[in-house]
């Protein structure tokens, strides 16, 4: 039973400093005005964009053998008229091709200050896997859209772009 309770902590420990890890980025990207230079080649780290709506790119590497390799970039654009938020297209191409399915995921915060999220499990065939989302009508200020691909052989990459 003991080590369960121990197992079970690590576990949570491990997933709140991810967590925290991933806030810390956002902040210093929002604060130091998200220079895309500095973060696009990060994979976790957001990268920002300037005005409202845009597009970023993150690098996609693997987990496995070779890994650390540079497989692809992943995109989001977000289609947005100040907080109006007309779609998000989250888009990972890669170097070569791709089979099987990948989970796109999109985030941000709505107009109330809730957080949003939404997840979709799309075909990658011809090097290109492209989910279309509309997650909220309208979405905080100063604030990101995050488009992530979440896969077992592929880094959690992450690419967002600023709103304001």
């Amino acid at each position: 039973m003991r080590r369960r309770t121990l197992g079970n902590g690590a576990i949570i420990a491990a997933s709140l400093l991810a967590l925290t890890g991933l806030g810390v980025a956002i902040a210093n990207a929002a604060t130091n005005g998200g220079d895309p230079a500095a973060t696009a080649s990060a994979s976790a780290s957001p990268s920002a964009s300037s005005g409202s709506g845009g597009s970023e790119c993150a690098e996609v590497f693997l987990t496995t053998k070779p890994a650390g390799d540079s497989v692809g970039k992943l995109c989001t654009t977000v289609d947005a008229d100040g907080t109006s938020l007309s779609g998000v297209t989250v888009t990972f191409t890669a170097s070569s091709t791709c089979s099987g399915t990948v989970m796109l995921r999109v985030s941000g915060v709505d107009s109330s200050g809730a957080e949003f999220g939404k997840v979709e499990k799309v075909a990658c065939s011809s090097g290109t896997a492209t989910a279309s989302f509309t997650p909220a009508s309208t979405i905080a200020s100063d604030t990101f859209v995050c488009g992530t691909l979440l896969a077992d052989k592929y880094t959690a990459a992450q690419a967002c772009v600023a709103v304001s």
